[in-house]
């Protein structure tokens, strides 16, 4: 546990040094060219002594077992680090930053070596109706901005490409209190899609040019895209098109999100797919079938760029199926796992048996997955920090100041001019945008202010304004 929390501090201060001699450029994610795509699991990063997870082995060898039965022994190129935004349903709902995520980037690193991608899912899945955690409304109106230039700052000083899917994937379903106006009716699409231009604006304005953007919806079936459309945030907000599909949906539903992808010019990302959906009816020759078709689709369109396998027990989660350890299959020494037969929301491909590890091992052994990302050099422009003051509002000897920035400005300093005096600096750092100052009956002053972009660099000071105090 010491060794953690010293791998823990040591990661942050990483994040937090920003070498004044900073590369002006950073690299970029982009497309394996036609005929090639990227791959990846969704696996279980942390370790649990729980059976009911499956699998209580450590990280090291559950990676390592299935990266040779059922990769063959390729390398993934990403496993999906989770993270959220916030904790909402711990005291003062802390918000959860970037460096939080790096012990878990630091495994996944391991695995997929430099040549790899780091693809991290920055959810608000922990928001509930329950535990009052933020949603895209808070965001849209810009209550989190200090968080999310500072996560923006540290993802940039990472320095290596990262894809983010923001806020959570599948928003068009009607499980995610945090983005779906069916399921929160203080919510609408139009919150989802300026949140989403928010976020990116930020990151964009912090110089974060590292960053590749993921729109993953869930699939569905045609005739019309009008249930996921009104969540587009624009063809410059996004990077890449992406849905989740499971065995309860025919490889066809993909045509829909497929369609949007090529319209919009967009490579195509399967952010999940995987078999033993609790609420699949599929048999487990069935499922072999579903797997082979998803890769017969895979191959026959040129615009699927990135595929992942949801590698992953989530039978705590079942409500349609639960667990029986009575007809558990057991390996390892009782380490290991399973329910054959079942569909229960163990999309492991262990779980599906060695035949379904062997077909999956073949299928991924095709040339056209390849584990190495391919970049770009991008410029990474940091904007400076600007301010607009507001005229003084005065009541006797109290004059209340009142600012806004852009989206780079993080703090502000004020200063403030009495008479012939010279300048002087009154407040320096505020994170609020606002100041009260009080002064003389009848006094002349004049006031500017100037923000700092979240790097600490001062921007220019805004035009002086002047005002009096009252009696």
């Amino acid at each position: 546990m010491a060794r953690r929390r010293l791998l823990l501090l040591v990661a942050i201060a990483a994040i937090s040094f920003v070498p004044t001699g900073r590369a002006a450029q950073l690299p970029h994610l982009v497309p394996q060219p036609d005929g090639r795509a990227n791959f990846g699991f969704t696996f279980r990063l942390y370790d649990s002594p729980d059976p009911a997870w499956g699998d209580t082995r450590p990280f090291e060898q559950r990676i390592s077992d299935s990266i040779q039965n059922e990769l063959g022994g390729k390398n993934p190129t990403f496993l999906t680090v989770w993270t959220p935004w916030q904790h909402p349903e711990e005291p003062g709902k802390p918000f959860v930053p970037f460096g939080n995520a790096l012990p878990d980037i630091a495994k996944v690193r391991k695995v997929v070596g430099d040549q790899g991608l780091i693809h991290l899912e920055w959810t608000l899945s922990l928001s509930s109706q329950g535990n009052g955690g933020i949603t895209v409304k808070d965001i849209r109106d810009g209550t989190v901005d200090g968080y999310i230039r500072a996560y923006a700052r540290d993802v940039r000083n990472y320095g290596k490409p990262v894809l983010i899917t923001p806020f959570v994937a599948e928003f068009n379903g009607a499980w995610w209190w945090a983005v779906s106006p069916d399921l929160n009716p203080g919510l609408t699409t139009d919150d989802f899609v300026q949140a989403w231009r928010r976020v990116v604006d930020i990151f964009r304005a912090v110089g974060a040019s590292n960053v590749s953007w993921a729109w993953v919806v869930n699939s569905y079936p045609q005739p019309t895209d009008e249930p996921v459309i009104a969540y587009w945030p624009g063809d410059e907000y996004v990077d890449w098109v992406g849905a989740d599909i499971y065995d309860v949906s025919p490889p066809h539903w993909l045509d829909g999100p497929y369609g949007l992808a090529v319209e919009h010019h967009k490579p195509f990302f399967i952010g999940e797919f995987g078999i033993r959906h609790e609420f699949s009816v599929l048999t487990p020759t069935q499922q072999q079938d579903w797997l082979a078709s998803m890769f017969d689709y895979f191959a026959s369109h040129d615009d699927v760029k990135a595929i992942s396998y949801f590698n992953y027990c989530y039978r705590p989660g079942a409500v349609h199926v639960k667990w029986d350890p009575a007809r558990t299959v057991y390996l390892d020494d009782g380490q290991v796992n399973y329910q054959p037969n079942v569909n229960d929301l163990d999309s492991r491909l262990l779980a599906g048996g060695p035949d379904v590890q062997a077909l999956f091992a073949r299928l991924i052994s095709s040339s056209r997955y390849v584990s190495a990302i391919s970049t770009e050099t991008v410029d990474s422009k940091v904007e400076a920090g600007a301010a607009e003051l507001r005229s003084a509002q005065v009541r006797g000897r109290l004059a209340t100041l009142s600012w806004s920035g852009n989206l780079a400005a993080d703090t502000y300093d004020v200063s403030m001019q009495r008479g012939s005096r010279p300048w002087r600096t009154v407040a320096a750092r505020l994170k609020a945008p606002s100041y009260q100052l009080r002064g003389k009956a009848r006094e002349r002053v004049r006031v500017r202010v100037r923000a700092r972009n979240v790097d600490g660099a001062a921007g220019p000071w805004t035009a002086p304004r002047t005002f009096v105090f009252g009696r």
